[in-house]
């Protein structure tokens, strides 16, 4: 049971009911997540701010969906992780391709390099290297691309860790968090 208690979106009012009837327009449904960021309707509006205006930035969904799993994965929120696998099977990625993706990888040159430079902004907490800075310029990508992907990563590390803290009821088909080296079990 979820230790924030998500909002009904039938019993709320005023801006919580509009930010809700917002998602469930855009989404077609209302998830566990989003009801317990409503418990905010700043925070909620934030984050939906933030979420829309990367959506229509200039990388792909595919791309984005592999930054998200792979901060998922990399911050243990079970949530994210389901929530993004099924996001990422929306996008045409397949199950090599989502584990790549969680496991800081891509088949794709190109996307790799993407999810190998956002692995280094969550590894370094931001003070990544000049070579990973490099790497992601020859792999192609612009400096507003590389500001998307730290912000993709700063998202969604703002995500999990709202999930984690909540223990929000995973209404996704669960996905095991893979076992990390040297974890407790």
């Amino acid at each position: 049971m979820s230790r924030i208690a998500p909002i009904d979106p039938q019993t709320a009012t005023g801006r919580r009911r509009e930010l809700l009837d917002q998602v469930q327009k855009m989404l077609g449904s209302t998830p566990n997540f989003l009801r317990v960021f409503a418990q905010s309707p700043a925070a909620l509006a934030g984050f939906l701010g933030l979420h829309g205006a990367l959506l229509r930035g200039s990388l792909d969904a595919a791309t984005r969906e592999r930054i998200a799993l792979l901060a998922a994965e990399s911050n243990g929120c079970a949530y994210c992780v389901a929530a993004h696998t099924a996001g990422a099977r929306q996008t045409g990625l397949s199950d090599a391709e989502i584990l790549a993706a969680r496991q800081g990888g891509s088949s794709e040159e190109r996307a790799a390099a993407a999810v190998r430079f956002a692995q280094a902004v969550l590894e370094h907490t931001g003070d990544v290297s000049g070579a990973e800075l490099r790497a992601v310029r020859e792999a192609g990508f612009s400096e507003g691309d590389i500001v998307e992907i730290v912000t993709h990563v700063a998202l969604n590390t703002l995500t999990n860790t709202l999930a984690r803290v909540g223990q929000i009821d995973i209404d996704y088909p669960e996905v095991a968090l893979l076992a990390k080296a040297g974890a407790q079990t």
